[in-house]
């Protein structure tokens, strides 16, 4: 019986040692949600259609029918940075909410938001056939000469990775 104790403790001991042994951080082998969203993310997309709600027209996206939108970063599980990753953007057109370029970082919820560096919270998801869509309450002056009447408002930007 001493013996049967004796191993059902070890075995025990050892379950438990390989359980926190496997619970570590992400450690450069593990996954994280922001490592795998960010690998979604990191990539150049292209408009597919743009809309201002209250905006007059709603549909905005003849203005950017050139409109890239390239996120960059590595994933590093140690750094504190709250923007560690960027932003560039081309085709622009002068009514724009969004800069040239900028950092960003991942929201309370890795899975659906992101943060730009001047604060904007935006909601993002990425369907099935792969567009991401963004949507977003700007109510900033507009970058370049757009007058902040003009791109104030809920934005939703549909995208799809560039060929």
């Amino acid at each position: 019986m001493k013996l049967l104790t004796r191993i059902l403790s070890l075995i025990t001991i050892v379950s438990v040692s390989l359980f926190f042994a496997s619970c570590g951080g992400d450690g450069g082998g593990g996954t994280s949600t922001e490592k795998v969203q960010l690998k979604k993310l990191t990539k150049t997309w292209q408009i597919v259609s743009a809309n201002l709600s209250g905006g007059s027209p709603a549909d905005k996206t003849p203005d950017y029918v050139d409109f890239t939108l390239t996120l960059t970063g590595t994933f590093d599980s140690d750094s504190n940075e709250d923007f560690p990753y960027d932003y560039t953007t081309t085709g622009r057109p002068d009514l724009s909410p969004w800069n040239a370029n900028g950092s960003w970082g991942f929201g309370s919820n890795p899975k659906t938001q992101i943060v730009r560096d001047d604060g904007l919270g935006i909601t993002y998801s990425i369907n099935s056939t792969g567009q991401l869509t963004l949507q977003y309450m700007y109510d900033g002056d507009g970058f370049e000469s757009a007058k902040a009447a003009e791109v104030e408002g809920q934005w939703t930007l549909v995208l799809e990775p560039a060929n």
